[in-house]
């Protein structure tokens, strides 16, 4: 046997331990990043980070602890104690799907809530460089230190550590993933075949049930496949097509049904976009400077946060020049050929395109600003669209590991890539030292307030709040909150459920009666300007602290400060009937006056809140409204719901911009105290000025002219008119 032929074994059996050997090195540079970001309190989900968190990981992990302590429902995602009493799917609040049912599941075997989430970041840190791996080997690389080197980029990419406070958005690994899938796909040529289809409908699926952007993302990167078909195979395209599309709805329809809803998201496609100057600018750099400010011309491209590294920016560069100026490529022992990338070169540019959206901004600079409305309704859903960009800086990075394995010897392969690790590792330090302080719970503050024994509900009708100190505030009690055992009827949301709008929450908030054990709190700056201390009802105890307002029923005062009163709430008499400027006192949400007078429902909202004589509310009410309908069209019905108190709506269309009259009976139990509210809900309100109407509000739905109230007189027995 000749010498070469006694080392093929031996070179095939290294051949296939290398991998094996790159996996393990790669999982253990994660656990490295574990052991440097995170103290293992926070690992294990009782201290550190989730002490006092608040924004969006208070947010996530409280929907994350609400499903695991209410009881099994159908669909299985929606938690009774959160938006009490309606219910929540823990979808909306971006609370990990997946981790919250794994986390119900074992709450049931437990006995008790446990939070997973530090089980979770420990685990994405640790399959990111796996991934990286699986990822650079995919696009060809063969050598170690190339494999070592996409794995410490991974973990050292400056959009995973700037993103350390979503912890649904941690889990690029799955990008990586998909990535890596993609290319394999495309370098087998598997479009056709069914077997590499269901691979990537189960990664799609695991990644819509971590978070929707990733599965949007993946999804996308997975159509380099079917793009390669679509070029290349006429035969086989409606086959790969198909599968293609299976592998995208089969992870929706689970989604769907799991949550109940898909939810929605305002359009704002261009506000989160990503600065075209971005991956070049030394953002909170270690090299360069960490006070050098990130870009953003819109006030959310901080979402658009994708600064490559200086390690980075200098491993494409030399790529670049090795591809333009070195030697032939060096394929290395079982390695093939290089395929046709350009199927996934085509959807990447796709990617880099929506992450720049329609509105191209280089620095402050506004370069292209094209087909805004258009695309905003075609792409609104991904409005955080920055985000696409981090698959294409994974590849970036990943194909010029790739291209140097290919155009360097192998000495000088391993001293560029040492060097290049080297200087990210130096470049990305700011960026640590702020993942670090965020999940070992540095700077936390203590909810505003401790939860008093006895408690069962908390109101915070901030939810739509743009104040975000105020936010911060309700997030950190939310969560101790539902620690505690009690119900939530408001939480911030990532995607609003298609039955809730801000209005109504906001207005119940400030204007319903509160129920035993009820804690609610006004904590947003002009918070008392909405508060009514008669609407609380009768033997509530409110405080104020700090310009924040509490008030509980059954519970004692929490704050000993009397809050502001605000004005006595007016009587309405049952002999006069109320118009124009006589109505202003009785007018309390959603309004806005015109030049004549006359109040207009501003939004889906619009209330009305007074008292009614003693008698009549010992008999009962019956509220006479004077109100013009605003249609969506001309010579259309307005369609309106009345609800007095929290009973139950009444609905009614009223004729457009002509006067009618509904009757609202309202019996004593809906007015305690003596004390009427009326709500009136709008379905769609109409921009009056699309209707030629000269209004004071840009969301039109009623006029109010007139208001009466008599007593509410019964029918006489057996009369069925």
């Amino acid at each position: 046997m000749t010498a070469a032929g006694a080392g093929t074994p031996a070179r095939s059996r290294l051949a296939c331990a290398l991998p094996f050997l790159a996996y393990v090195l790669a999982a253990l540079i994660g656990a490295l990043a574990v052991a440097g970001l995170m103290p293992a309190a926070t690992i294990a989900g009782d201290g550190g980070l989730w002490t006092a968190p608040a924004g969006d990981i208070a947010q996530n992990v409280t929907g994350h602890l609400a499903l695991q302590a209410d009881g099994w429902r159908f669909p299985p995602l929606v938690a009774g104690n959160l938006m009490w009493p309606h219910g929540l799917s823990i979808a909306m609040t971006d609370s990990n799907p997946f981790m919250s049912l794994l986390g119900k599941l074992v709450a049931d075997i437990r006995g008790e809530t446990g939070n997973l989430m530090g089980i979770w970041f420990a685990a994405c840190w640790v399959l990111q460089p796996v991934a990286a791996v699986y990822a650079v080997r995919s696009f060809g690389a063969r050598r170690l230190e190339s494999m070592l080197a996409a794995a410490v980029f991974s973990v050292c990419f400056p959009a995973l550590l700037a993103r350390t406070e979503h912890m649904n958005l941690c889990a690029h690994f799955i990008l990586l993933l998909a990535l890596g899938l993609a290319a394999r796909m495309v370098a087998a040529g598997d479009g056709r075949r069914a077997r590499a289809w269901l691979l990537a409908g189960g990664l799609l699926t695991f990644a819509i049930l971590v978070h929707p952007y990733l599965f949007v993302f993946s999804a996308a990167l997975l159509a380099a496949p079917l793009l390669q078909v679509l070029l290349q195979d006429q035969r086989g395209r409606l086959r790969a097509t198909g599968y293609y599309l299976a592998a995208c709805a089969v992870p929706v329809l689970v989604y769907g049904g799991l949550s109940g809803a898909l939810g929605g998201a305002e359009k704002r496609f261009g506000y989160y976009s990503m600065n075209l100057l971005s991956p070049i600018w030394a953002q909170r750099s270690g090299v360069f400077g960490a006070s050098l400010p990130v870009l953003d011309a819109t006030g959310g491209q901080y979402e658009g946060f994708n600064y490559l590294g200086a390690g980075g920016l200098v491993l494409i560069g030399l790529a670049v020049l090795a591809g333009l100026l070195g030697r032939r490529a060096v394929v290395p022992p079982g390695a093939a050929a290089t395929p046709d990338w350009r199927p996934l070169l085509l959807v990447l540019a796709g990617l880099a395109l929506l992450s720049l959206s329609t509105r191209v901004y280089a620095g402050d600079l506004l370069l292209v600003s094209v087909l805004v409305k258009p695309m905003n309704q075609i792409f609104g859903l991904v409005q955080s669209s920055g985000r696409a960009f981090w698959a294409v800086g994974y590849a970036l990075i990943l194909g010029s590991i790739v291209m140097l394995e290919r155009r360097l010897p192998r000495p000088a392969l391993g001293l560029v890539l040492a060097a290049v690790v080297g200087l990210q590792v130096a470049d990305v330090r700011p960026l640590q030292a702020d993942a670090r302080a965020v999940l070992s719970g540095t700077g936390q503050r203590a909810p505003v307030i401790a939860i008093p024994p006895g408690a069962r509900l908390l109101t915070i009708p901030s939810v739509c709040t743009a104040d975000p100190r105020a936010e911060e505030k309700a997030a950190t009690l939310r969560y101790a909150a539902i620690r505690a055992g009690l119900l939530l009827s408001d939480i911030k949301v990532s995607r609003l459920p298609r039955w809730f709008n801000c209005e109504i929450a906001v207005s119940d908030g400030a204007e319903l009666p509160l129920r035993d054990g009820e804690i609610r709190l006004f904590l947003e700056t002009g918070g008392q300007s909405r508060f009514r201390l008669e609407a609380m009802g009768a033997g509530v105890a409110c405080g104020q602290q700090d310009g924040m307002i509490a008030c509980s029923r059954g519970l004692g005062v929490i704050w000993p400060d009397p809050p502001p009163y605000g004005a006595p709430l007016r009587e309405v008499a049952t002999s006069v009937a109320a118009q124009g400027t006589a109505l202003d006192p009785l007018l309390s949400f959603g309004w806005q006056h015109d030049a004549a007078g006359l109040a207009w429902s501003e939004g889906p909202r619009a209330t009305l809140l007074f008292r009614v004589p003693p008698s009549v509310a010992r008999t009962g009410a019956l509220i006479r409204l004077g109100l013009e309908g605003v249609a969506r069209r001309p010579g259309q019905v307005r369609p309106v719901v009345l609800r007095a108190g929290e009973g139950a709506g009444m609905a009614a269309d009223l004729p457009d911009l002509q006067p009618a009259v509904l009757e609202v009976p309202v019996a004593p139990a809906a007015m305690p105290d003596g004390i009427v509210r009326i709500a009136i809900d709008i379905d769609h309100p109409v921009d009056p000025t699309a209707r030629g109407i000269a209004a004071p509000v840009g969301r039109a739905g009623v006029r109010l002219v007139s208001l009466d109230v008599a007593p509410l007189v019964a029918r006489p027995a057996g009369n069925s008119d």
